[in-house]
């Protein structure tokens, strides 16, 4: 099958490897389309990301929808040829986090298009039968890989709770933000303000129906925002752009007793914060993992329901032979693009 292996930073290489054999209780995947996501850039500009190195050449690709291929004759597998949405996320079912409702936390996770287990920038893949949910008709296979993001937003509120009411603010425009930014709306949360460098994706944040959308930079503008509209600034800081700035921004501007709810990746690993403001303000700090298996059914629910609009984010569609520009246009943010996608 073909495969697109990254063989050194920013490089590519489209290859014939063999197709997957699957394992007892797996079926194969043919994939339809997979999206670039944060994490695949990093590997894409460095070749790494905190203390994972490749050495080797890798198939990445962790965010992805196809139809069943094969079902092996798997008991309760979906019918050959049925759509279907895929968790990347293989927990192992046996320690005290997977026993006690919290598999996103297992320790002994296989994570698709993560060193070492291979991904979904190829024609196939095999994927255990549990972590594939049936795609209804009514979601695009555009729109397919953004519900691994959708289901991380899910479970972000989910950690929240009640948000109905409350004032929010979201900091980064990427999918992630944009998808939070969504779902809060959907439950009821006002979200006062959100935060993007990049124009586009700021005009993007209000033709989707955010308040207000500022550049970073824009820090008096942005204060005297959120003393108008939040008194004491807003209840909930959700942080999606996984830099150090936007992480200090958020410590700041949470009102006292908030909580700043911390979904970005920082690649690097360490980096320097003062946490004085926010434990002055005794602020709840909030860490997000992925998402949970039952998670996956309410994105699907409320993507197919139109109760979330994905096909505005799914933007750009690359053939497979140009992975290249896909993530070139994804990494550098030109041309509008939200979520870049590969067609194996």
């Amino acid at each position: 099958m073909k495969a697109a292996l990254l063989t050194a930073p920013q490089t590519f290489q489209i290859e014939s490897i063999p197709p997957p054999q699957p394992k007892e209780g797996e079926v194969i995947v043919r994939v339809k389309r997979a999206g670039v996501c944060g994490s695949d850039i990093h590997f894409y500009e460095a070749g790494r990301i905190g203390e994972t190195v490749l050495t080797d050449p890798f198939l990445m690709g962790h965010e992805f929808s196809g139809v069943i291929e094969d079902a092996c004759g798997v008991s309760g597998a979906p019918q050959e040829g049925a759509r279907v949405a895929v968790d990347p996320a293989v927990h192992c079912g046996v320690c005290p986090f997977c026993l006690a409702g919290r598999p996103n936390i297992c320790p002994d996770v296989k994570f698709t298009g993560f060193p070492p287990y291979s991904g979904a920038f190829a024609e196939y893949i095999s994927i255990p039968v549990q972590n594939v949910y049936p795609m209804p008709d009514e979601i695009s296979d555009d729109c397919g890989p953004l519900l691994e993001t959708l289901a991380v937003a899910v479970h972000t509120l989910e950690l929240m709770g009640d948000v109905q009411g409350k004032n929010c603010a979201v900091l980064g425009a990427g999918p992630v933000g944009m998808l939070t930014m969504l779902t809060l709306r959907h439950y009821g949360a006002n979200v006062r303000f959100l935060t993007e460098p990049v124009k586009d994706r700021r005009e993007k944040a209000m033709q989707l129906g955010c308040e207000f959308a500022f550049d970073p930079a824009q820090t008096d503008e942005i204060e005297d925002h959120s003393k108008r509209t939040t008194n004491y600034g807003p209840d909930i800081i959700f942080e999606t752009a996984g830099e150090p700035e936007s992480y200090q921004a958020a410590l700041e501007w949470v009102r006292p007793g908030g909580t700043v709810c911390i979904i970005g990746i920082y690649p690097q690993g360490a980096m320097p914060l003062d946490f004085t403001a926010a434990r002055r303000k005794e602020a709840v700090i909030q860490l997000v993992r992925r998402s949970l298996p039952h998670n996956y059914p309410e994105a699907i629910r409320l993507a197919a329901e139109g109760a979330i609009d994905l096909p505005p984010l799914a933007t750009h569609n690359f053939p497979l032979e140009r992975i290249g520009d896909a993530f070139s246009t994804a990494h550098h943010k030109t041309d509008g693009v939200i979520k870049a996608l590969v067609s194996p």
